[in-house]
């Protein structure tokens, strides 16, 4: 019996050890658990060359020599930081009557107004086509500015 006592009692504090040393670990967050994964990472150097690229470009809602209807003209292009941007800004666009858009990209422009290309996007609502808007992904910032007949959530 005295035998029992002594190993239940070994294993007692065994586990109140471990689990207090488990508890001074710090506890891995999603960023840990993401950054651990390579493929990650590249994506994070990608957008980090991306945002290097936009370094000298516009920091404002419109390009500033735009001409043409903003978003509908690929010489007004919605100025949208990097293509995870394109994203974030039509992830955010809806009409006017509060329906989210659904989009799909149909390939990338030659402006007058930009060296690079401009991303071109088909817009629908309620699975109607409604509007091709146009954005350059090489800016310092995603615009705030909705085309005419759009709203942006908050």
């Amino acid at each position: 019996m005295g035998a029992y006592i002594i190993v239940t009692l070994i294993a007692t504090i065994t586990i109140v050890v471990l689990f207090s040393v488990q508890a001074k670990k710090k506890p891995k967050t999603v960023m840990d658990e993401l950054n651990a994964m390579p493929e990650f990472r590249k994506m994070g150097e990608l957008y980090k060359a991306m945002r290097e690229m936009n370094e000298g470009v516009t920091d404002q809602d419109t390009i500033p020599n735009e001409y043409g209807e903003f978003g509908y003209d690929v010489t007004n292009p919605i100025p949208v930081n990097t293509i995870f941007g394109n994203r974030a800004y039509l992830g955010s666009l809806q009409t006017m009557d509060g329906v989210n858009v659904t989009y799909e990209r149909i390939g990338y422009f030659c402006s007058p107004i930009s060296e690079y290309p401009i991303d071109g996007y088909e817009i629908f609502a309620e699975g109607q086509k409604i509007a091709v808007l146009y954005l350059d992904p090489y800016n310092k910032k995603n615009s705030r500015k909705a085309p005419k007949n759009f709203k942006l959530l908050s």
